[in-house]
């Protein structure tokens, strides 16, 4: 699997509160730029391993169209997602933590599990430039919603 962006941020709430947010992938249009939208696939609780949503992405070559489903999630610890975009197969991982603050330390990554693909490959040397703006303006954004919403 190649890295293609990770971005990391503090946020002032509990971790439940923080882990219930993002592991409702419905509320990932509302941080994360470029997601035009995402709505769930099937009647699983959110946060369940096999939830499925359909997002529709804005990447730099058009829209997109792709199934993630929920593949590991252990509450306020981990919540891994895989996609099915071809060429791509994008995995998100998202850890949590709390710090000596008590506030919620949030570490986001995504990777390509295309087997096919290498460091040198064009489109994981796009997605890696593009990613990384993504990943960091969307934390800013997770950070600023979950902090208001108090």
């Amino acid at each position: 699997m190649i890295e293609l962006a990770k971005s990391s941020i503090t946020i002032s709430e509990p971790i439940d509160t923080v882990f219930k947010y993002i592991s409702n992938m419905e509320n990932y249009k509302e941080w994360f730029p470029g997601v035009v939208d995402i709505k769930s696939a099937n009647d699983l609780a959110h946060g369940i391993v096999g939830k499925q949503y359909v997002e529709m992405l804005s990447l730099p070559s058009g829209d997109a169209e792709l199934v993630i489903e929920v593949d590991q999630c252990d509450v306020n610890s981990l919540f891994l997602t895989k996609g099915n975009l071809t060429g791509v197969l994008p995995q998100m991982k998202v850890t949590f933590s709390v710090n000596e603050d008590e506030m919620c330390e949030v570490n986001l990554q995504y990777h390509t599990r295309n087997p096919e693909l290498t460091l040198t490959s064009d489109i994981v040397i796009a997605l890696r430039k593009d990613l990384s703006i993504r990943a960091n303006k969307g934390v800013a954004k997770l950070k600023a919603i979950i902090e208001t919403r108090r």
